[in-house]
């Protein structure tokens, strides 16, 4: 009987590498539709969004535009700054040619804290979706990682044997572990040493 594996992978800070910080990319953000930014606003958006992000509420970006003072237009600020977080990330070098790579051996997926609209724009917009047979945004299982909810619901999306998991974040890693998959933390430099780093070989 044929053995399946699965690796899947983080998106932000994995897939994605950021090229530039996020408080540049609030301030663009903010400066492009209101031509002005407040000293008060990304402290204050911050706190609105990481408050209804993990409550789990619907629109968190858009929520946390609504709430900065004195500050209008927050459908707008929604889709500059989903525009500008796209544009200040990208794919390791190498990435397309490792996953090219990678898919005829393994089952493929994304595994990422965050809403799925949002995060399958960030795949699409880097031409990455096509790599993947599966993709698991925390918002779809009511729990972040590490809680084991998105690591379930990616199993049942993506039947296999055994399952992997790649991250640039400890959550990333320890919830991984905690449901019996393997596990490994993304430390940059590309996935060219997968799947030896994970021990599949």
């Amino acid at each position: 009987m044929t053995t399946t594996r699965a690796i899947l992978f983080d998106l932000d800070g994995t897939l994605l590498e950021w090229r530039r910080g996020y408080r540049e990319i609030l301030t663009e953000t903010f400066e492009s539709v209101v031509n002005e930014l407040r000293a008060e606003w990304i402290e204050q958006y911050n706190d609105a969004f990481f408050e209804s992000f993990e409550a789990h509420e619907p629109n968190p970006v858009r929520r946390a535009f609504a709430s900065v003072t004195g500050c209008s237009r927050p459908d707008q600020l929604a889709e500059e700054l989903r525009r500008q977080e796209s544009q200040a990330c990208c794919p390791p070098e190498g990435a397309y040619r490792d996953l090219e790579r990678l898919s005829t051996d393994y089952s493929l997926g994304v595994l990422t804290n965050g809403v799925p609209e949002w995060q399958r724009y960030k795949l699409r917009e880097h031409d990455l979706e096509r790599y993947f047979d599966a993709v698991v945004a925390s918002y779809e299982t009511g729990a972040h990682k590490p809680n084991p909810a998105p690591y379930r619901t990616a199993e049942r999306r993506l039947s296999a044997d055994s399952y992997a998991m790649i991250g640039d974040d400890e959550t990333d890693v320890s919830g991984a572990e905690n449901v019996g998959w393997i596990a490994h933390q993304y430390e940059g430099g590309g996935f060219g040493d997968v799947p030896a780093v994970l021990k599949l070989e």
